[in-house]
């Protein structure tokens, strides 16, 4: 029996597969997406959550914002307030500055003038 001629299922197999075999693939990405992935539901949660990290971006703006006007609003004073606090609470210096920190001055004997060179 010549293989192009056969009838019954294999016939139908053989005329269309390259149809069955699309269908199939089909079927394995509908699997694929939506049984295994949850897919229109994980891209809703997706939106849903790159939503509120916008809102959460717009009010740490916001926030910024408010800040950078209440510092426009210091005069010199309160600038030198707050730049000694930032010195004395923190230990900042400014550029070019040394910083010597002194723990505790221990108490030593003083020297006589035999002490040294014999």
């Amino acid at each position: 029996m010549d293989s192009k001629s056969q009838t019954g299922l294999i016939g139908f197999i053989y005329k269309n597969k390259i149809t069955l075999l699309l269908i199939i693939i089909l079927f394995a990405l509908v699997k694929q997406n939506i049984i295994n992935n949850n897919f229109p539901k994980i891209v809703i949660d997706k939106e849903h959550a790159l939503n509120q990290i916008k809102l959460n971006n717009e009010n740490l703006e916001n926030n910024n914002s408010i800040l950078q006007s209440k510092i426009g609003s210091f005069t010199q004073e309160n600038l030198n307030l707050i730049e000694s606090k930032a010195r004395f609470k923190y230990g900042l210096i400014k550029e070019g500055e040394h910083f010597f920190k002194i723990i505790r001055a221990s108490e030593t004997e003083p020297l006589t003038e035999n002490d040294g060179a014999d």
